[in-house]
């Protein structure tokens, strides 16, 4: 209980809810299950009005006709009435606005520190998880906190002016009517630790469907060409069993509460009902009163039964708060530097000194790995796959960070500069290409948003993009479907390579950038990129060797290490490892 109650209370210190709107909300729920139970006390007034007439609780207060005093408590009863549908209204709107507060923070904070978190965390972590906490269980978080602080407070106005009511008729009538409290209050207590478990379950095997699910779908152009779909099917429905029996098994556990608690609840209805009516026939409590206490007693005892609706979301919260804390409590070990840098001073050379970095869940990758890569020069890094070519661009872009040796541009240590500052210091294209909702031209002017069109056309013309582009019905206004898929794969590395070249970074990167180009467009790429060049330090990691035969340095690496360098020729005539590769490729 202990663990779960830190869970919530944690996550929700983490948060800014507005006090004001919460003891607004808090002030509407009690109001509103008061004027709920005074209306039962009205019954009993009401009948005391007819028996005692000009001697009622009524006349008291100065109106003496026993018809008047019928009109006063009825048009109480109406007062009450609306004001309970008043505050009701009020109540709802506040805590799901407050919900609604949580839900948008949570999810705002959520993919904020996803966005910061090392790049080895999404090695262990899969997409279809993330998804399902920043979507299912904060929207959990989100239906306990509109409807889960009303029900308690509720709860707890209840047994307060309830109790304090029999206390001030007749205590031994309030002891009996208490008596089966402890029972329902032992009861859900059991219930919600064995649900806190089942919740648990039901949380991650949501995930791993979601997951599933996700997966498959990146996938389903290879799933339909293997024609595999019966195959994912039966998967899907082995891994959809186990939530549906999670699920069972806890809604199994919910649905036995509301019987075994109403056996409580009869026995202390039947108390009331049977020792309050001696106690009338005996003279020691009034009529009046003993009519009232008889319909108090099951408006006292039935909100119990909400205990198992309250744990049954108490307990889905708790179980979704622990998993967007996991989320919330990453750590980036990738440090900010202290040193701010500035464009126009950035000249491009790049060293790599004594570089050993191995990821956590793979073997070494580098062991004191040196290069060095002037400025305003353009190289190439060629070799089989898993030699390192790639994660020489994350350690420069500080997605990792080396175990050790000194990264450095311009002599200045990469760690002691401030990583947006870095970034904004390297234009990279990978052969993942990321397209976002919106136009041609918002694509390409993702992340310089400032650009004008003449700038946007500019680099897509130095990326053999601006031709296809001006054939599309709406050219740069073009909407793109999702990820791009109105257009072909080359067209999409393309804007990619376009939206790499508005940014103005001095060093420039590509990461199997032409991959999908056709010949063609792969030959004027590569007179784009000399003039470029000119004006800028070009990093080109490729496995077509056609793509890096104007570099003016080729570094040929073989398991982490450069076991080759020269340009294309002086490589052909060493007859090695970068004349083999060039033979197979032909």
């Amino acid at each position: 209980m202990k663990k779960s109650n830190n869970a919530l209370r944690e996550l929700l210190r983490s948060t800014q809810l507005p006090a004001g709107k919460i003891v607004f909300a808090t002030v509407c729920s009690v109001l509103n299950k008061i004027c709920d139970i005074v209306p039962e006390i009205l019954i009993g007034i009401s009948i005391d009005v007819i028996v005692q007439q000009e001697h009622s609780v009524v006349a008291k207060l100065g109106i003496t006709n026993p018809f008047h005093q019928l009109y006063a408590v009825g048009a109480l009863t109406a007062l009450l009435w609306i004001l309970e549908s008043a505050f009701e209204y009020l109540y709802s709107i506040a805590w799901r606005s407050i919900a609604q507060d949580l839900q948008h923070e949570l999810r705002i904070k959520a993919f904020a520190q996803l966005q910061d978190a090392d790049m080895t965390y999404f090695e262990d972590t899969t997409t279809g998880g993330l998804l399902n906490i920043l979507q299912d269980d904060i929207n959990q978080l989100e239906q306990f906190f509109s409807q889960g602080p009303n029900e308690i407070i509720q709860l707890v106005v209840n047994i307060v002016v309830m109790g304090l009511i029999f206390f001030y008729v007749s205590p031994m009538l309030a002891l009996l009517v208490l008596l089966p409290i402890p029972f329902v209050v032992g009861i859900a207590y059991y219930f919600q630790h064995k649900m806190a478990a089942l919740y648990g379950r039901v949380r991650a095997a949501a995930a791993a469907v979601a997951s599933h699910i996700a997966y498959r779908l990146q996938g389903i152009m290879t799933i339909k060409s293997y024609t595999t779909q019966a195959y994912e099917l039966e998967l899907l429905q082995q891994e959809n069993s186990l939530y549906r029996q999670a699920n069972q098994e806890a809604n199994g556990l919910y649905a036995l509460y509301v019987p075994v608690v109403r056996m409580a609840i009869m026995v202390g209805f039947i108390l009331t009902l049977v020792v309050g009516g001696i106690y009338a026939l005996q003279g020691k409590i009034p009529i009046n009163w003993y009519a009232a206490l008889v319909f108090l007693t099951q408006r006292f005892l039935w909100p119990f039964t909400t205990l198992t609706s309250i744990t049954d979301m108490y307990e889905r919260a708790v179980a979704c708060a622990k998993r967007i804390l996991t989320i919330l409590s990453v750590k980036n070990s990738i440090r900010d530097g202290a040193q701010t840098w500035a464009l126009p001073h950035v000249a491009g050379a790049v060293r790599f000194d004594d570089v050993s970095f191995a990821y956590t869940q793979g073997g070494q990758i580098f062991d004191t790995f040196s290069v060095a890569i002037p400025a305003k020069h353009t190289v190439a890094f060629v070799g089989a796959t898993g030699s390192g070519k790639s994660t020489i661009i994350k350690l420069l872009l500080r997605f990792y960070d080396a175990q050790s040796g000194v990264i450095s541009i311009d002599n200045k240590d990469i760690t002691t500069l401030k990583v947006d500052d870095l970034r904004a210091a390297i234009g990279l294209v990978s052969q993942e290409v990321y397209l976002v909702e919106g136009t041609i031209a918002d694509n390409i002017a993702y992340g310089t948003f400032g650009a004008s069109r003449a700038e946007i056309e500019q680099a897509a013309k130095m990326a053999q993009a601006h031709q296809f582009i001006t054939t599309l019905p709406n050219g740069y206004d073009t909407v793109l479907q999702e990820q791009g898929k109105n257009l072909s794969g080359g067209q999409r590395q393309r804007i990619s390579i376009a939206r790499a070249l508005l940014k103005k970074a001095p060093i420039l990167v590509f990461d199997e950038a032409t991959a999908a180009l056709d010949n063609e467009t792969e030959a004027a790429m590569q007179e784009s990129m000399a003039q470029l060049a000119q004006q800028h330090t070009i990093i080109i990691i490729a496995h077509r060797l056609s793509t890096v035969r104007n570099a003016d340095t080729i570094f040929v690496l073989d398991h982490g290490k450069i076991v080759e360098k020269g340009n294309h020729e002086a490589l052909l005539q060493q007859g090695g490892l970068y004349a083999r590769l060039c033979r197979l490729q032909g």
